[in-house]
């Protein structure tokens, strides 16, 4: 049984430490700049469904929703030496709660009058947690439970007591399940080492602390505000900003989802709230791509003007320019039939970025599942013909980047049309 803590534990980091401020910071969209807007919006938007959430999926009873909300402020807020108290103080729960009942289970399938020492077991976390009272060490509590557990297996349903079993995998797995824990709060949960002591300071509370519905909503709160500021607002930031150095608003971020999540002192609608994020974040994205890949259309532009003025270069009502180099006789494809073609694909200072010239194999598709350029060519081209394309990018692959072919960059194809297969 090679399970440590961390296979049971919650989805969301939580706590026990109630600060002095609970209410949710005091935020106007009135003159808010874009970063600020879009920040209250996805607040908003992110807390609809929390409460349907916090019943369903972690059993949060939510009568307690203001409990839940005291989390979030609170976790948001956490420094450095709170928030290691905070994981401490989950961890402690999860212990008591979580994984000495999940083991129970397991090994007990609950029965009646059997069950890990759990205060032998946390007793021996707690060791492990500081390092101090250790009776072996983890290698050997490791080597230790296993054995043990293959011992309580095999004898079950036997007469015997197994006491004496049980209690020692309690002391070798209560130890044995601290295991790369400082390892993993330090890196994976934004423990300070420099806190690690007060660390160890909440998972003695939160083993400490029996279970309460109350309480519960306040560490799923906890969880959330964490959540917020070591994950949301630096993906929100890489969006909006393209890095983490500029930061959007944890004030208007936490104002919208408390507001959303309480349903008091709402700015905007939730669906407005969803509206605007989806807007906003378009816009920005939008600028950013122009201003890191305008140049490409400028150029493109540009080029097909020129191209357009070249004889026997034809230019449709698309924006589309051709040359035919070879006239075919044969059949002209629907948008719907599937056609053999040779091409090859260039950008227009010539970089080649496809050929099936150069596999020495014709390619074959239906004439609708290609670049809008191409459908639109394919269709006026009789089986036999040989054209060039010139296809601008809103025709091509518009803002998308595909390694050489960037963002808003005008094509050129020599394309082949071989035959329609039926």
């Amino acid at each position: 049984m090679k399970k440590t803590i961390f296979s049971v534990m919650m989805a969301f980091a939580a706590g026990l430490f109630v600060s002095c401020t609970t209410a949710a910071p005091k935020v106007t969209l009135q003159g808010a700049s874009a970063s600020d807007s879009l920040a209250y919006a996805f607040g908003v938007a992110q807390s609809q469904g929390a409460k349907d959430y916090l019943a369903g999926r972690m059993g949060v009873d939510t009568t307690y929703m203001n409990k839940f909300v005291e989390g979030v402020i609170d976790g948001a807020n956490a420094d450095g030496k709170k928030n290691a108290y905070f994981v401490g103080e989950m961890i402690g729960q999860q212990v008591v709660n979580e994984i000495i009942p999940a083991v129970n289970r397991e090994l007990f399938a609950d029965k009646e009058g059997k069950g890990l020492n759990e205060k032998k077991f946390t007793r021996a976390f707690l060791s492990g947690v500081t390092e101090k009272g250790m009776k072996m060490t983890l290698d050997e509590a490791q080597a230790q439970a296993m054995s043990l557990i293959t011992t309580i297996r095999e004898n079950n349903d036997s007469t015997a007591s197994l006491k004496a079993e049980i209690d020692s995998l309690s002391d070798a797995m209560g130890l044995a399940q601290t295991q790369g824990l400082k390892n993993y709060v330090v890196r994976g949960m934004g423990v300070d080492t420099l806190y690690y002591s007060e660390f160890a300071k909440g998972v003695k509370a939160g083993i400490k602390i029996g279970e309460s519905a109350k309480m519960d909503a306040f560490f799923a709160g906890v969880g959330v505000g964490q959540g917020m500021v070591h994950q949301t607002i630096p993906a929100l930031s890489r969006e909006f900003f393209g890095n983490e150095v500029e930061l959007i608003s944890k004030d208007y971020l936490l104002a919208g989802f408390v507001a959303g999540a309480t349903e008091k002192k709402l700015l905007i609608h939730p669906m407005e709230a969803q509206q605007m994020f989806v807007a906003l974040m378009d816009k920005v994205q939008a600028e950013r791509m122009e201003a890191q890949f305008g140049a490409n259309r400028a150029q493109g532009v540009a080029y097909l003007d020129s191209i357009a003025q070249t004889e026997g270069v034809v230019k449709t009502e698309s924006g589309l320019c051709y040359k035919v180099l070879k006239a075919g006789k044969g059949a002209v494809p629907t948008s719907t039939d599937k056609v053999k073609v040779h091409y090859r694909g260039t950008l227009i200072d010539g970089t080649e970025f496809d050929s099936s010239y150069s596999r020495n194999e014709p390619s074959t598709f239906r004439a609708d599942q290609v670049i809008a350029g191409w459908t639109e060519a394919l269709t006026m081209m009789p089986v036999g013909s040989k054209w060039m394309l010139y296809i601008p990018q809103e025709l091509a692959y518009g803002d998308r980047d595909l390694g050489t072919i960037k963002p808003f960059s005008a094509l050129v194809f020599e394309v082949e049309l071989l035959e329609i297969e039926k």
